[in-house]
């Protein structure tokens, strides 16, 4: 039977991927503008993806309260 740590390490775990593709998908923005400025629409983008990964890092902080 699953002990509740295990859960919150599942979760911990699955947070962490979410975030590190979020990321991912910064750097291939920033890697496909590179090396000119970001149209607004990608600063747009860009604003998004980080706003998504720090809900996510929240969510994982919480996880670990």
């Amino acid at each position: 039977m699953p002990r509740k740590g295990d859960y919150v390490r599942e979760k911990v775990v699955e947070k962490t991927f979410e975030a590190l593709f979020a990321l991912e998908d910064l750097r291939e923005l920033l890697r496909k503008t590179a090396p000119f400025d970001l149209t607004k629409e990608q600063i747009e983008e860009a604003r998004k993806i980080l706003t998504k990964v720090r809900k996510i890092l929240d969510e994982i902080g919480g996880e670990l309260k």
